[in-house]
């Protein structure tokens, strides 16, 4: 029964790494998320695109904090699934938000500002688990639903967009 067991483990421990193996390795480039395509066993690296802040002149009324890009869709598509995962190598957690789409802009708020308060709107909630040895994996904690999304490291921001089924 033991050895019986032994064996059990042994196949489990042994599927793990087999699993980890057939992964691509960690990206190399620190700062800059790559789209896991699983199917494929590669990485890929998601666009950059310019930006422009909106902070507004704190005042008496509380104001939203924006980023606008223009464009009304990413060239980055990745296809409608249950988990889409992302994978970086930087020692900062990103920060993943759903654009909003209006003629040929996407725009998301990121913080709010009045006289006496800044509040920062924290994004989807992800999740960052260990990718092998020497990098980072994100998913959003519920499935991606079409539309347009972007992925921000300090002040640089990766877009991406998934498709509908």
């Amino acid at each position: 029964m033991n050895f019986a067991l032994f064996i059990a483990a042994f196949v489990g421990i042994g599927s793990l790494f087999a699993q980890d193996a057939a992964l691509p390795a960690p990206p190399d480039t620190v700062g800059v998320p790559y789209y896991l395509d699983s199917a494929a066993g590669q990485l890929k690296k998601l666009n950059t695109e310019p930006y422009k802040k909106h902070d507004p002149v704190p005042g008496m009324i509380p104001m939203t904090q924006t980023v606008e890009v223009k464009g009304s869709g990413s060239a980055f598509r990745v296809p409608s699934q249950n988990e889409i995962r992302f994978v970086y190598d930087a020692t900062t957690i990103p920060r993943l938000y759903k654009f909003t789409v209006n003629g040929s802009n996407r725009k998301f708020a990121y913080g709010k500002v009045s006289v006496r308060t800044s509040t920062p709107i924290e994004g989807l909630p992800i999740s960052v688990s260990r990718y092998k040895e020497t990098a980072y994996q994100l998913s959003a904690d519920q499935p991606l639903t079409p539309g347009e999304y972007a992925i921000v490291f300090a002040d640089r921001i990766f877009t991406f967009g998934v498709d509908g089924k």
